[in-house]
């Protein structure tokens, strides 16, 4: 259960963009990324980058 821009940040990251372009992207700050990666991380009881990536991939988020 995901927000919109949980989604959104997921999804970049997953397509291998680095926290500085997905702020570029969204139109938001470097520090406001960290905090959507790190709340979906919290909410999908993810413990690294990685494992979020592979939930990504697992739940075609994006295609790898």
């Amino acid at each position: 259960a995901l927000t919109p821009r949980q989604y959104e940040v997921v999804q970049l990251l997953a397509e291998g963009k680095s926290m500085k372009e997905i702020a570029d992207i969204l139109h938001v700050t470097a520090r406001t990324v960290a905090f959507h990666k790190y709340r979906s991380m919290e909410e999908l009881a993810i413990k690294s980058t990685a494992e979020l990536i592979q939930f990504a991939i697992k739940n075609h988020i994006v295609v790898a």
